[in-house]
């Protein structure tokens, strides 16, 4: 069967398992979607194999692997545990108010049948976050935002501080671009 972009579509049993084939890198291009959506189920596969993990755990696991630079959506790790557990990769109890997701015997198998993937995805993952700069620029960034937009809303400054502000946000701009 063709899927939308005209390639072979693979259900559960063809190629790559039920997730159809892992093709070029684990990252979407598309969408500005961080992971492609069969890296993520791989990913997320592997977390859960580390130990039994509820949804909100698995979107800090992931959070924590890009070192604060990414968060999944709880819109896209919600329906994808569930598809895991449609596919019998996963099983959930209930645990409280959440669920609680675990591997089966069947999601360790394709797990590592797709090691050299989750390995690979794992090492691109790395070096992403690495040259993200992981959540403490991504936090100063919002924090000097929060400042200059307090500090404006709170009257502003005097032309002598604007001119300053401006100065050492050139100066600091020309030094990153130094980097």
């Amino acid at each position: 069967m063709k899927g939308r972009g005209g390639g072979e579509h693979f259900g559960r049993g063809g190629p790559g398992g039920p997730f159809g084939r892992h093709r070029g890198g684990p990252f979407g291009g598309r969408g500005g979607r961080m992971f492609d959506p069969g890296a993520l189920r791989l990913v997320v596969l592997g977390l859960i194999a580390e130990e039994p993990r509820h949804g909100y755990d698995i979107i800090k696991a992931l959070e924590a692997k890009f070192q604060g630079a990414y968060s999944p959506s709880p819109g896209a790790i919600y329906p994808m545990l569930q598809m895991l557990e449609e596919a019998d990769l996963v099983v959930s109890q209930a645990d409280g108010n959440k669920r609680l997701f675990s591997i089966t015997e069947q999601g360790r198998a394709y797990l590592e049948e797709n090691r050299a993937d989750l390995d690979r995805i794992n090492e691109q993952v790395q070096h992403v976050a690495g040259r993200m700069g992981g959540a403490a620029i991504g936090d100063e960034l919002r924090a000097l935002a929060w400042a200059i937009r307090s500090k404006l809303r709170g009257g502003g400054w005097s032309a002598e501080q604007a001119q300053k502000a401006r100065d050492i946000l050139k100066t600091a701009r020309r030094e990153l671009e130094d980097l």
